[in-house]
């Protein structure tokens, strides 16, 4: 794996699981869409556990396999490769020795070889490909996860191969890698390619993954630790005011709980966690389209239509965005994982998943040896995001006057910062003003041209007829106007970017969940919904939830036998209400966890839980830290320290 500058907006790189290429052997080359990316998604090819979809060792695995008949032993990253003495013949599963030759050797690179990278400050993983094709100045390199684009032969690039004093050394000359020297390449002495068009040799019965994927998820209880009072660095303005609203104190005692609770998930659970939410999130996606294209669907979100125009003009220009938040549930009875909805338009909890739980973990006395907060990568896919947004300039952070959205916008603001981009807090509306040309500056007379924001687009369309009703149909702005939210979001101006972009508006409306079920009922994650009651929903029980709403308002859960199991109230109760079948959730130490599963850019972002004594999570629900226990039982040691290096490439 390396950290490749190519990026992924760009529209001539190959989306994920698509294929770039063919190797001799017309083996298939996949796109893992870009070098930050993991799906967590397992690729088997006859019963091996090749890696993971689709990263530079899964192909080199699954080439030797179909191209020599051979298996690669558990590594968990691409640089163990020159350290390993052997692989194993697929059929008999009988060891079979390799060579590993240093770059700048006697030894001329050989066709069917590996080749292999080394560690770097920046890459400490490594990268693996197959030589394919040998000149005399030049190799030619098959592999995945390091350039996206179609292969214009059998091979992704050349590099460049020399023959000086004896010694034939390969190097980077064309910038693709993160190092001018690869470390070498590793033969298999005496083993022939199988026959061209020949079948895969059958697998030896000890080579093959039979593991069984136990899903683990549960409440943990402890007697607290405090390592040291002052965890949160009160410098930093979001954890500062985290403090002045939460305290320091690691067991809830607001709540009168005076030990330390939290969530530990074994790797298995994280994986599928990280798999189901990249695979959703492209179904919401699949069905936002969709939805966008057809007047008849999107009649269905009671958007009103002069902000169709809009709408459909954000989707088609402005695809980027920072961050959603999925609500998923687990029952470890059935070993189910299921989808409730996608707060596509929320950052709420988001300084709690990416910055305190995993400071929290540190001082709370959590056994740190084998595990890591869920929320690891947060910060790091933040910075990502931020970086493909295409924003330049400054970012107006414009929250209410709430403390919870003041410091997500100021922990979000610093992750902005730290890729470049200027940012300002602007809690309410006094901080801006029109110009005598009718454009929103701040109070350092700058002009908005980017926005991020805690207001529901609702809020804003329904500030909009406020505003048209007391300003008048005819109203221009003037100097001496005041600016509103309405003003800030729908603007003359429809270049002015917006995170999360108006779009949003469809896959964070429950009246997609529907259309979901529709599209792909065959996925494991997602729950039957439909417009109106169903005999289907009535045997299965059901949730019924406002098409618009937040914290668990106004919803209505329903048991098989028609006993109505919970109910909330709130100002959501006039909206149209879709039905979702309904998942049972086992109690844990009195609590109802359920999982918020971030999706930050295009990429699964961190996880933490929001838990209640009701059934119905709400504003109030507490914020429950999440632990990944890698020595947990799950899965085999090369999976479960895959999981952990592969999303660390």
């Amino acid at each position: 794996m390396r950290m490749n500058s190519e990026r992924f907006h760009n529209s001539g790189l190959v989306p994920f699981g698509q294929v770039q290429g063919y190797m001799p052997g017309h083996i298939p080359a996949y796109s893992n869409k870009h070098d930050h990316y993991f799906s967590a998604e397992r690729n088997f090819d006859h019963g091996i556990f090749c890696g993971f979809k689709y990263q530079c060792v899964e192909f080199a695995r699954r080439a030797l396999y179909l191209r020599k008949g051979l298996v690669l032993p558990n590594i968990g990253t691409a640089s163990e490769i020159p350290n390993l003495t052997h692989v194993n013949d697929a059929r008999t599963a009988q060891v079979v020795p390799l060579n590993f030759i240093p770059n700048g050797s006697p030894e001329k690179p050989v066709v069917d070889s590996l080749f292999v990278t080394p560690t770097t400050k920046s890459n400490p993983f490594g990268h693996v490909g197959v030589i394919v094709e040998v000149g005399d100045d030049y190799v030619g390199i098959a592999d995945q996860n390091c350039v996206f684009y179609k292969w214009e032969g059998p091979y992704a690039y050349k590099l460049k191969l020399t023959h000086e004093n004896g010694l034939w050394t390969i190097y980077d000359d064309i910038g693709v890698l993160d190092f001018d020297f690869p470390a070498g390449w590793v033969t298999f002495p005496g083993v022939e390619n199988l026959p061209e068009g020949s079948d895969p040799v059958p697998v030896h019965e000890s080579l093959r993954f039979s593991e069984s994927l136990i899903l683990s998820m549960q409440r943990v209880t402890i007697s607290a630790n405090f390592k040291k009072l002052d965890w949160l660095d009160m410098n930093n303005p979001a954890e500062k005011l985290f403090v002045e609203e939460y305290g320091t104190d690691v067991t809830r005692s607001r709540l009168g709980e005076t030990k330390v609770s939290y969530y530990e998930m074994n790797s298995e659970m994280y994986l599928r966690c990280v798999a189901y939410a990249t695979q959703v999130h492209a179904i919401f996606l699949e069905a936002t389209a969709k939805v966008i294209a057809d007047d008849e669907k999107l009649r269905l979100f009671h958007i009103p239509e002069e902000f169709w125009p809009r709408l459909r003009y954000s989707w088609e220009h402005y695809p980027e965005c920072i961050t959603g938040r999925f609500d998923f549930a687990f029952n470890s009875k059935t070993q189910q994982l299921k989808c409730f909805e996608y707060n596509a338009d929320s950052s709420s909890t988001l300084l709690e998943c990416g910055r305190i739980q995993k400071k929290w973990k540190e001082v709370a006395g959590v056994d740190l040896s084998n595990s890591r907060s869920a929320g690891h990568w947060t910060d790091r896919n933040l910075q990502i995001a931020w970086q493909e947004s295409g924003v330049k300039g400054r970012v107006h952070f414009c929250v209410d006057d709430d403390r919870e959205e003041m410091y997500t916008a100021l922990y979000c603001m610093e992750t902005a910062k730290a890729v470049g981009l200027e940012g300002k807090l602007c809690v309410m509306f006094d901080e801006f003003h029109f110009d005598e040309e009718g454009r929103i500056v701040d109070s350092d007379g700058v002009a908005v041209r980017n926005i991020w924001k805690t207001w529901m687009w609702e809020s804003a369309i329904s500030d909009y007829y406020q505003a048209k009703k007391e300003r008048g149909e005819d109203w221009k702005p003037q100097p001496k106007d005041k600016v509103r939210l309405c003003d800030l979001l729908f603007g003359s101006d429809w270049t002015i970017r917006v995170f999360e972009p108006m779009w949003k508006l469809i896959p964070s409306n429950k009246a997609i969940l529907p259309l979901v079920y529709q599209l792909h009922p065959e996925h494991p994650a997602i729950l039957r919904a439909e417009y109106t009651l169903s005999d289907e929903l009535r045997l299965s029980g059901y949730a019924r939830k406002p098409i618009v709403g937040r914290v668990g308002r106004n919803v209505t859960l329903t048991t098989t036998d028609g006993r109505i199991k919970a109910t909330s109230e709130g100002n959501f109760g006039e909206r149209n209400m879709i039905y979702q079948e309904l998942f049972n959730i086992p109690e844990q130490d009195g609590y109802y966890p359920i999982l918020g599963i971030w999706v930050i850019g295009d990429m699964q972002g961190g996880i933490g839980v929001r838990e209640d004594k009701s059934f119905i999570t709400g504003l109030n629900s507490p914020f429950a830290a999440v632990c990944v226990n890698y020595s947990l039982p799950s899965v085999s040691d090369e999976v479960a320290r895959s999981s952990v290096v592969a999303e660390d490439d």
